[in-house]
């Protein structure tokens, strides 16, 4: 999932309320990315744009701006997982569902 190196789109199916990866990209190699996340569950979809960023430790993820079709479907967060940025998605429901990413990292 991910892998940095510029603005290659990826889809992920999430059928769970649990923190789901959705993007992963390697600490050492990138500080930071911005990207736009779009969910699609049936007829329903969100649509945002975050940032991210880290200090090897901890990860942060701010959200600047969403918006829904109807009610907002999932939230992000991000960690750190062994030499990895790994960006989650936490679904509302557990009905099936696809997170596309359009990311842009940013090296260290």
């Amino acid at each position: 999932i991910g892998g940095g190196g510029g603005a290659a789109e990826t889809d992920v199916a999430v059928s769970s309320t649990s923190a789901t990866a959705v993007y992963t990209i390697a600490h050492a190699t990138y500080r930071s990315a911005y990207m736009i996340m779009q969910i699609t569950q049936g007829s329903a979809y969100q649509v945002g744009r975050y940032l991210v960023i880290h200090d090897g430790t901890t990860a942060t993820i701010v959200e600047e701006s969403a918006i829904a079709t109807g009610s907002m479907l999932g939230t992000f967060t991000a960690g750190i997982d062994g030499s990895n940025l790994k960006v989650y998605v936490n679904m509302g429901s557990a009905s099936s569902a696809t997170v596309t990413v359009l990311p842009n990292p940013v090296t260290v």
